[in-house]
């Protein structure tokens, strides 16, 4: 999770591996893409996936339905780049979050942190991820399934990196990287039952509190 993030054309040649097209100009191909994403997004989340048709897809873009065909082949390839869409932004923001070059403790707080508000910014489309990934075919569910494995592992570094240093007990690393980032999509997944009873920063605070208690060697 760290690193500079994807050029376009690099972005346009991963997705061709899972999504081929029959246009081979990467610009093109990612300028299209861009609006097929930005379109099927919305009508995803206002209609969901199985009440949208290619059809409605097409008419609020600015190409006909054969055109469509030259980008993707079905509307589980729509739904893949959505979702793929969503797992880069979120990777690009999360890898721009400045960690603490000594402390393992601050890493935590300052990555969980983060990521909670990146969860909170982009709440509605991890939801619709959530509530969707299920309707893709297996390689490309197992391709969406790893960009959010990514995310598990930017915490997983972070709590190894902390038991090296005896600031946290010897906890098995990627079962508490994979709790940390469940307590940060309970934003997106819960949203109304948590802001009901507690602000967004408080939250974040209340959690970083009970996981730095289970944690940390000295408390």
């Amino acid at each position: 999770m760290s690193g500079s993030p994807v050029k376009n054309s690099e972005k346009a040649a991963l997705e061709m591996e899972a999504v081929p097209a029959t246009i081979k100009n990467p610009e093109r191909l990612m300028r299209r893409r861009a609006e097929l994403i930005e379109v099927a997004t919305r009508l995803f989340l206002e209609n969901g996936f199985h009440n949208t048709s290619i059809r409605e897809i097409v008419r609020a873009c600015s190409f006909n339905l054969a055109s469509l065909y030259m980008y993707v082949s079905s509307k589980e390839d729509i739904l893949f780049l959505v979702a793929q869409d969503l797992m880069s932004n979120i990777a690009e923001e999360l890898a721009n979050t400045k960690l603490s070059s000594s402390s393992p403790r601050k890493s935590l707080e300052l990555g969980f942190s983060s990521y909670c508000y990146i969860v909170d910014k982009w709440r509605r489309q991890i939801r619709l991820l959530y509530r969707e990934v299920g309707r893709l075919p297996p390689e490309m569910r197992s391709r969406v399934l790893g960009t959010v494995a990514d995310v598990v592992s930017f915490f997983e570094t972070i709590v190894e990196d902390g038991i090296k240093q005896q600031v946290f007990r010897k906890v098995p690393a990627r079962v508490t990287a994979l709790q940390i980032m469940f307590n940060a999509h309970a934003i997106a997944l819960h949203t109304r039952e948590i802001k009901e009873v507690v602000a967004l920063d408080d939250y974040v605070k209340y959690q970083m509190r009970v996981m730095l208690s289970g944690l940390l060697v000295n408390t």
